[in-house]
């Protein structure tokens, strides 16, 4: 009996250290990844502001990841202020000081609520 259940508490933390220690990407299923398009938005907004010369052009190698919006953002809407929202991340080409800031896409609607300006 206390063979079994030492077995069975040791199988449980194997399985709690496996679940805690793989990181995966907000977006990111089986190898595929669902925010290709939020990429694509938040590089159109880079475009319209004429902020690309900052950062690399392959759009689709840009991070994305589920942040809360704050007031010290660039809000377009400040009702954005303390919810959930998308931001995409260029990659910099390095010889700038300052890189692209980072777009901020509502994950409802798909549309541009603010940036965060690069440091």
């Amino acid at each position: 009996m206390k063979l079994k259940l030492l077995f069975f508490a040791t199988v449980l933390f194997i399985f709690f250290i496996v679940g805690c220690s793989s990181k995966q990407e907000v977006g990111t299923t089986n190898g595929t990844d669902s925010y290709e398009n939020i990429r694509e938005i938040a590089w159109n907004f880079l475009v319209e502001k004429d902020w690309t010369e900052r950062a690399i052009e392959d759009w689709k190698t840009a991070e994305v990841e589920k942040i809360i919006a704050r007031s010290n953002y660039a809000l377009l809407d400040e009702n954005y202020d303390g919810k959930d929202v998308l931001a995409v991340s260029f990659e910099d080409k390095g010889k700038f000081v300052v890189g692209p800031p980072v777009i901020l896409v509502d994950p409802d609607t798909n549309e541009v609520i603010g940036y965060i300006p690069a440091e």
